[in-house]
């Protein structure tokens, strides 16, 4: 029963004191995440499977971003503090990438090959853009493209 009672207090302590994961974001549990948030999460996706909350803050506000599962398909939802979607993400084969996007991805990273593909979308499930993970000579890359395929953020792996 001692050995329990410290691995128990050791698990409690790693959970408590996990800090920040990258800047800018940090894993939240179910209970951290504000009501009106789970709220609106669990009436809009109630078969969501293997669900994730991490906290986010942009441009110095919180928002709240679950990620999970659903018929085999992987998502993202980021909410403000209130329950309302700011942003949806799906991810999709890269196979079903519009043309555009290959193209400007191949013009600019001519050697790339796409490893994974998200889609953007407002609210409403209005395609505003698309979210390409590449890699070419030996870098990875993020890459944050609108929907005609202009490339508007890189960032390195």
């Amino acid at each position: 029963m001692n050995t329990q009672f410290w691995i128990i207090v050791v698990l409690v302590i790693l959970f408590t004191t996990s800090g920040q994961l990258v800047a800018g974001e940090k894993e939240e549990n179910e209970l951290q995440v504000p009501k009106a948030v789970l709220d609106a999460f669990e009436k809009a996706y109630p078969n969501a499977q293997e669900v994730e909350f991490e906290e986010e803050t942009i441009d110095g506000k919180i928002f709240y971003e679950i990620e999970y599962k659903e018929n085999g398909k992987e998502f993202e939802i980021l909410y403000d503090t209130n329950g309302v979607i700011v942003q949806k993400e799906e991810t999709i084969d890269i196979k079903n990438l519009p043309d555009q996007i290959v193209q400007a991805i191949t013009t600019a990273y001519p050697k790339a090959t796409i490893e994974e593909a998200e889609k953007l979308m407002k609210a409403d499930g209005t395609v505003i853009g698309y979210e390409v993970e590449i890699k070419t000579e030996g870098k990875e890359y993020e890459l944050e493209l609108d929907a005609s395929g202009k490339i508007l953020k890189t960032e390195e792996d």
